[in-house]
């Protein structure tokens, strides 16, 4: 198994293995894949947890969106659709997603544990688990169950696992995967499931420890092999940028209080420019209060900052959004709004 030491080399190699050396050419569902089968890899940093590959074109603030709807244990594809149609296109029943990892990690969810007491949840169980016996082996939380077999056509979940080990008082994690794209997946599928790391750590009080994905399927679309090939072709040094560390649990209620500010901002319909930037503009007061009177954390502000450059985009403000960008903290969501 190769071991890096951050996602961003790790990605790139995995698009040079897949692409370059691929174990077989494959069309499911009528598409054509270069794919390699039990494929895996490990990350030792997993705070460095973003791909700063420039071809990419790597989306922060649907990163950040996506993992505040899962934290959330939100299933909504509306509200997730608002920062990446794709889920519009998947939902099998048109409003919720099997995708949505979250409503089956940190609430009860009715295909993973119907039978079980309603208060129960995969999250709490792992962590009472670790806490009961630190070198258990049992501390999996299940993503995808039989049932989806029969009932998903659209969205069948790709990740099958994730399972937690401490070691030496660090907490690692072993993430079990059916199928990875590795353009698109991925690429949020690794800051996704090391950010749960991080959070599970802090939660057990231990150190992070090391990332492992194994997937039964890593493979490539060809609609996808020109940016391969514009990913592997670039030789410019890439710099990475970690992550600070968690500085508590996210404030979930909070930010959604946040990101419905902007997104209901968003909805109403100014008539001129001048009035989208005042409109937008109260929505920033209003929010900079919220954030004041909580005293909010900056790396929580960064979420918000991000969420909220995304909004101003989406009102068709690209001088603010950029204006907000260059506010925000961390260099590393900087890179991608370039």
């Amino acid at each position: 198994m190769k071991t890096f030491a951050n996602f961003t080399d790790a990605y790139v190699e995995l698009i040079k293995d897949v692409y370059e050396e691929p174990e077989y050419s494959a069309s499911p569902r009528g598409m054509k894949v270069k794919e390699r089968l039990g494929h895996s890899f490990r990350i030792t940093n997993i705070r460095d947890r973003l791909p700063y590959v420039p071809h990419r074109k790597f989306s922060a603030s649907y990163c950040i969106a996506e993992l505040l709807w899962y934290v959330s244990a939100n299933n909504s594809t509306e509200w997730i659709s608002s920062y990446s149609s794709f889920w519009r296109n998947i939902s099998d029943d048109g409003f919720t997603a099997n995708s949505a990892y979250g409503s089956r990690i940190f609430v009860p969810h009715d295909r993973i544990a119907s039978s079980v007491d309603a208060r129960w949840s995969q999250w709490n169980y792992v962590k009472e688990e670790l806490e009961k016996d630190r070198d258990s082996r049992r501390a999996v939380i299940h993503i995808r169950s039989p049932i989806d077999s029969i009932l998903a056509t659209k969205d069948v979940p790709c990740t099958l696992a994730l399972q937690f080990f401490i070691r030496d008082e660090k907490l690692h994690q072993v993430v079990t995967m059916r199928s990875s794209d590795v353009i698109l997946g991925i690429a949020y599928d690794v800051p996704a499931f090391t950010f749960f790391q991080e959070l599970l750590a802090l939660e057990l009080g231990v150190e992070c420890g090391s990332y492992t994905h194994l997937s039964g399927s890593m493979h490539i679309y060809e609609r996808h092999y020109e940016m391969a090939r514009k990913i592997i072709s670039d030789t410019s040094s890439r710099s990475t940028i970690p992550m600070r560390p968690l500085p508590a649990t996210p404030p979930v209620e909070l930010l959604n209080e946040i990101e419905d500010v902007y997104r209901n901002t968003s909805r109403v319909s100014a008539p001129t420019y001048d009035n989208k930037i005042a409109q937008f503009n109260s929505a920033r007061l209003h929010v900079s209060n919220i954030i004041k009177f909580n005293g909010l954390d900056p790396y929580w502000i960064d979420w918000a900052d991000v969420l909220a450059a995304h909004w101003a985009g989406k009102m068709g403000l690209d001088d603010v959004r950029e204006s907000i960008m260059d506010r925000v903290s961390f260099d590393g969501y900087k890179f991608f709004a370039k």
